[in-house]
């Protein structure tokens, strides 16, 4: 009998023991634009974040990484211009050094347009993207901005939710007992 009571007792704290181990996420944070666990470090999935987070928290997520994709678009299409306009400009300014220094002119334009022809036409194409460069980054910017608004309201909203301390009993990652949640 009593070997039998020791072997129950033994079970129990066993059962109470492993009963308070759980996966539990109990804080995240923004890293990147992807939210982390922040125990263990590890970046939560979208299907971990839509089981932790509430309804409106998830939504602020998940806008926030749409809008985070978008910006990413508009930040190429702004990079792209800068590039392709210091390359114009370089090569306007080259094809000026160029007209100065083979032409013997003591004029600055001709019929409308630099010495050569096709400077003028560097210069208003590299301007032009040159101002594609600066209305790309605009929405690109504001993209950004929002995205991390929205995201880190979803954090917040998580690490500020109010957790009372339950007691509960039934089935656990390691098998029955207590939990105790706090």
């Amino acid at each position: 009998m009593k070997k039998s009571i020791v072997l129950l007792a033994l079970l129990f704290i066993t059962m109470f023991s492993f009963a308070q181990t759980s996966n539990e996420v109990k804080e995240i944070k923004k890293k990147g634009g992807s939210i982390v666990n922040v125990e263990t470090g590890e970046k939560l999935s979208k299907y971990n974040l839509k089981s932790i987070l509430d309804e409106e928290a998830y939504d602020n997520y998940a806008k926030g990484r749409k809008q985070r994709i978008a910006s990413y678009t508009f930040w190429g299409y702004s990079a792209t211009c800068a590039v392709t306009s210091t390359l114009l400009f370089v090569e306007a300014n080259s094809l000026a050094n160029d007209c100065i220094e083979n032409h013997n002119h003591t004029h600055e334009f001709e019929s409308g347009a630099f010495c050569n022809n096709g400077n003028l036409a560097f210069w208003l194409i590299g301007g032009m993207m040159a101002t594609g460069a600066v209305i790309y980054a605009i929405p690109a910017t504001v993209l950004t901005i929002t995205s991390n608004k929205n995201i880190n309201e979803a954090v917040d909203s998580f690490n500020q939710k109010t957790s009372d301390v339950t007691l509960n009993f039934g089935a656990t990652n390691n098998g029955i007992g207590f939990t105790l949640k706090f």
